[in-house]
Order: structure tokens, then C-alpha cells, then sequence
């Protein structure tokens, strides 16, 4: 904000240069900061004891970049006036804009002396804390900006976001709930609390939070990315297409959209469809084990045995010890009669990870057509133990 003219006791009457000081907030307000600094410095060459000339100076050196010389301005501003908390708050501003921070945390510190009921200030000394990890002070000013303002919307979704990265979700969640609530069209509080139900699993809440963010911004890709990973694991199927179509239509290369695209088509056993999508993958990157793992998986579907062998030694030769695509490249081999193979590569796969249900039951599997009966019940029982709904082990067992 600029300062209106304050001094009284000068050496000349503060009129005779009012019309110049008028004219640089005039140009100043027009964005015409050049011509505005010219005329505020010549006013200060004359000498006269005017906080809100150095102020208002300081202003259009700020807007023009001038780091240093606003600062300057500022702390001159505050020489003549030690109680302009405005002055400190944009010396304050200028040193953050010329990433000295603790300069900037210091001036933030004596504008809140001079009033301690800053909100605005406790909010960016909130932020500014939470950047630098010192989360106890960030507690501390997003709660006092947020009592000394219950209307801060944004503050309340920044200190979810401290929360969050606490793991204190049930705290993140109250925060981006009051944000809403305050203000219900803010998009990033919505779409906050779609992540944050996301990740505790809490599906079907995280898409209530996911569409809603989308009624506000339709073309979010994250949004749409992760409502499309979310449809599939709800196997809504068709929603998940529309909205991985949506993002496909605004990134053609987007590796997301045909991933979430490609296992909708699986789901829904168009797998030649799925390929299709996965192969388009392909062509944006090479480097993704899951690719050609998937890929495998799609091929021994529609039974082309080579092929699904050939991703699956794909996947391997990125991830070594990829242990799904080691299991399918076990599965593979023993469809085609390999069973010493198959036995070697899901061995290894179990050796990795000893817990996965199909490694068991498959293992359990092939020691039975090996007739090594004790193994086979070894690896069954694992399977039932880990995987007790499956019926397969409990079968076979």
C-alpha cells in the first residue's frame, strides 16, 4: 500500500513538491515504475525527512526488481519512522524476492514487535518455516495467522499440507476441510484431500474428492490420472477410459493415460485393445519393467506364448530381480514344457519375495509335476497361508 504524505516539520514546505510526489504515485499506480523512481529520488536528493518518500520509493524499486535498492529504501523509510511495520513488511518481501531468507525472517520478526497481530505476516512466516523444515515454528505462525483470521482459506490448506507431510493425516484432513469450507470452489483443498485419501487406501473417498476437484479445474491431469488409476481399482471400468481418453486428448504422450487406458481395456478382457495401449508406451519410453511385464501378461492371454517370453526377458534385462515378471516368465516356460526352467526362474522369484501367494501356489505346482511331493506341500501350504480366499492351493493341496 502507499503511504500518504506525513511530514510536517521540514525545511520547506512539504506542498511546494506535493504535486511531484502526487504525480510519481500516479505513475506508480500505472505501472510506469521508472518514471515513478525518478521522481521519488528527487524528491529524496532534496533532503527532507520523509518516511513515506523512501517508502514509496521503496514500493517501485520492488515492482521494477530493484532488490537492493528497495531495500535501502526501506530501511531509510525506517530510520525516519521505527514503527512503520508496513516498511518492515516490504523489506521484508524485497530480501525473500533476493532469496536471503534470514534477512527476510528478521524484518518479518520486528514488523510483528511493532504489531503482533499480523496475520498476513504469521502466514508467510509459516510458509517460509515449513519450507526450511522448521516445522515447530511453522505450527506455531499458520495458528496464530489462522485465529487472528479464521477467514485464511489458503493457510488452512498450507498447514494441512505441514500436516500431511507429518503423517498426521487426521489433522491435514480437518485443515483441508475448514479451507473448503471457508471457501468451497478452492480446488487445491479438494484436490489435497483426494491424495490424501488415496494414500491411506481410503478409495472411494479419494474419487469423491478427485471429481470434485475436477468440477473446478475439468482439465487437471493429476486429477484425471489418478481417477482413472482409481476407477480401475473399483474396476469402473468405463469412467476410467473416459477420463484416460480426456488426458490422452491433452498429452497425446502421456505415459499415465495409456497406462491407466491399457489396464481399463484389460479389465474389461479387450485385450488386444490393451496391448495397443501399452505398446503406445513403448514409443514414449523403453525403460519401464511394468510395461513389458504387463505386456507378457496380455500375450499369455491371447495364448502368443513367444511374445509374452520376449517381454517378460524384457522386463528382466531393465529389473534383474523383478519378481512378478521372473513368475510369468516361470509360468511361460512351464506351458511349454520346461519345467526345470520354470522351477529355476520362480525359485529365484521366491527368493526375492518369499510372501507372493502365486510364486507359492506356481512352485507348489510344478514340484507336484516333479513329484517332489514334500516341496510341493511346502509351497501349497505358503500359498493357503498367505492367500487364504484362493482356491486353487487348498485344491490342489
Amino acid at each position: 500500500m502507499l503511504h500518504a504524505a506525513m511530514v510536517t516539520s521540514l525545511q520547506k514546505p512539504f506542498s511546494q513538491f506535493k504535486g511531484s510526489y502526487d504525480k510519481a504515485v500516479q505513475l506508480y499506480q500505472t505501472g510506469e515504475h521508472d518514471k515513478a523512481i525518478k521522481l521519488y529520488q528527487s524528491i529524496v536528493d532534496l533532503k527532507l525527512d520523509a518516511a513515506d518518500v523512501y517508502y514509496n520509493l521503496g514500493l517501485a524499486q520492488l515492482e521494477n526488481e530493484q532488490f537492493k535498492s528497495a531495500q535501502e529504501s526501506f530501511r531509510e523509510a525506517l530510520i525516519y519512522n521505527n514503527k512503520d511495520y508496513e516498511a518492515s513488511i516490504q523489506l521484508a518481501i524485497s530480501y525473500k524476492k533476493s532469496n536471503n531468507k534470514s534477512a527476510a525472517l528478521e524484518s518479518y520478526n520486528e514488523a510483528l514487535q511493532i504489531n503482533p497481530d499480523l496475520y498476513e505476516v504469521h502466514y508467510d512466516l509459516g510458509l517460509m518455516h515449513m519450507e526450511l523444515g522448521v516445522k515447530s515454528q511453522a505450527h506455531y505462525h499458520f495458528d496464530r495467522a489462522t485465529k487472528l483470521n479464521d477467514k485464511l482459506y489458503e493457510a488452512f490448506n498450507d498447514w494441512g499440507i505441514l500436516y500431511d507431510s507429518e503423517k498426521q493425516v487426521s489433522k491435514a484432513r480437518e485443515c483441508y476441510q475448514k479451507s473448503l469450507a471457508i471457501k468451497p470452489d478452492f480446488f487445491f483443498a479438494a484436490y489435497n484431500l483426494g491424495l490424501s485419501y488415496k494414500s491411506s487406501g481410503e478409495q472411494k473417498l479419494a474419487i469423491q474428492y478427485y471429481e470434485k476437484a475436477l468440477e473446478l479445474k475439468p482439465n487437471h491431469q493429476e486429477s484425471l490420472v489418478s481417477l482413472g488409476n482409481l476407477y480401475n481399482h473399483q474396476k469402473h471400468y468405463d469412467e476410467s477410459i473416459k477420463v484416460s481418453l480426456q488426458v490422452l486428448s491433452q498429452n497425446e504422450k502421456s505415459i499415465h493415460g495409456y497406462y491407466n487406458l491399457a489396464n481399463a481395456y484389460f479389465g474389461r478382457k479387450e485385450y488386444k485393445k490393451a496391448k495397443v495401449s501399452y505398446e503406445e508406451i513403448l514409443n514414449v519410453s523403453q525403460n519401464i519393467p511394468e510395461v513389458y511385464n504387463n505386456l507378457g501378461i496380455i500375450c499369455l492371454e491371447l495364448k502368443e506364448y513367444d511374445q509374452a517370453h520376449n517381454y517378460y526377458s524384457k522386463a528382466l534385462h531393465i529389473r534383474p530381480n523383478y519378481s512378478s515378471a521372473l513368475t510369468n516368465l516361470g509360468w511361460v516356460e512351464y506351458l511349454n514344457d520346461r519345467l526345470s526352467t520354470a522351477i529355476e526362474h520362480t525359485v529365484k522369484a521366491h527368493s526375492i519375495n518369499p510372501n507372493d501367494p502365486v510364486s507359492n501356489y506356481n512352485l507348489g505346482l510344478y514340484y507336484l509335476k516333479y513329484k517332489d511331493i514334500k516341496k510341493a506341500d511346502l509351497h501349497y501350504s505358503a500359498a493357503m497361508k498367505i492367500s487364504p480366499a484362493d482356491p486353487h492351493a487348498y485344491q490342489d493341496l
